[in-house]
């Protein structure tokens, strides 16, 4: 979704460690006035930084796969960005597959406070919008990916380690790894209790469960791969660089200006998950271009 400075050779954002493995030196596209490049090797892996949140997310993937110059009728989409997560849920530095997507916005809300008399719930469901609310991925897909890279050895930090310790939850204070779960989108970067608690009112109104993560894109870009037939080979992987609401005693304020320690990590443990994932599907092209994998 986004690189802080130059490709390669600086401090790494979310498509640095890509560029350095797969496109120094491969052919450059210029697609549309973004300006957007998208990368393509000699292996035929593209990728391109997409932009944040729901509209330009969704314009740069329907840009790419609409280009009449490349042939995508086979490929696979790969999703790879950072995220939040309740320190209920996870910790700092984790990676997390989505299962399901949950658009944090679409439908009727409202704030607790002008909740009606006997009514339970500040969100409702609504089907003109399920399309796009509500989206599960390729189950089988997902745990094939989930199995292929849940033992991938993931970094920790000292800084992240000792941001983690303001939390008092177990799952917080626990070491990296690879889950999988529902990733909720929202185009509002959100630090809250109260915006968590509202995440997880929207995902169970959908009955998706309990939400892992939130990002600002991912409903958006499979809202494309539907619109495109390409939802059955479309992977999201997200890698936690914060928690999405303040510590006992921090304020929103101050939680959205901290500094959790674990940003590196996470570009480096999202990069480790989803480069395992392009590079068996490339190896096993022979096999993967025809059939989508499977742990059945």
């Amino acid at each position: 979704m986004f690189e802080v400075g130059e490709n390669k050779g600086d401090f790494a954002g979310e498509f640095q460690h890509f560029y350095e493995a797969y496109f120094d030196g491969a052919a450059s596209y210029t697609l549309n006035a973004m300006p957007m490049t998208l990368y393509v090797n000699r292996e035929g892996i593209a990728d391109a930084i997409a932009g944040m949140g729901k509209a330009q997310s969704s314009a740069s993937l329907t840009t790419i796969l609409r280009d009449s110059r490349f042939d995508f009728s086979n490929a696979y989409i790969v999703i790879s960005g950072c995220s939040g997560m309740s320190p209920e849920r996870g910790t700092l530095g984790d990676v997390v597959i989505a299962d399901d997507l949950v658009d944090f916005e679409l439908g009727h809300a409202w704030k607790e406070s002008d909740n009606p008399k006997g009514l339970e719930t500040t969100f409702l469901r609504s089907s003109g919008y399920d399309r796009a609310g509500y989206i599960q991925l390729n189950a089988d897909l997902v745990d094939w990916a989930f199995e292929l890279t849940k033992t991938t050895v993931l970094l920790d930090d000292k800084a992240a380690a000792a941001y983690r310790a303001n939390y008092s939850t177990q799952e917080a204070g626990e070491k990296p790894s690879v889950q999988k779960g529902v990733s909720v989108t929202g185009d509002s970067y959100w630090h809250s209790k109260g915006s968590s608690a509202h995440a997880d009112v929207v995902s169970a109104v959908y009955g998706a469960g309990t939400y892992m993560v939130t990002q600002m894109e991912d409903n958006a870009f499979c809202v494309v791969a539907l619109n495109e037939n390409k939802l059955d080979r479309l992977i999201v992987v997200r890698d936690v660089v914060n928690f999405d609401q303040p510590y006992t005693n921090q304020t929103v304020l101050e939680s959205l200006d901290a500094s959790s320690g674990a940003f590196s990590i996470g570009m480096k443990n999202g990069f480790a998950v989803s480069s395992k994932i392009i590079n068996t599907l490339v190896e096993n092209w022979d096999v993967y271009r025809s059939t989508v994998p499977s742990v059945k």
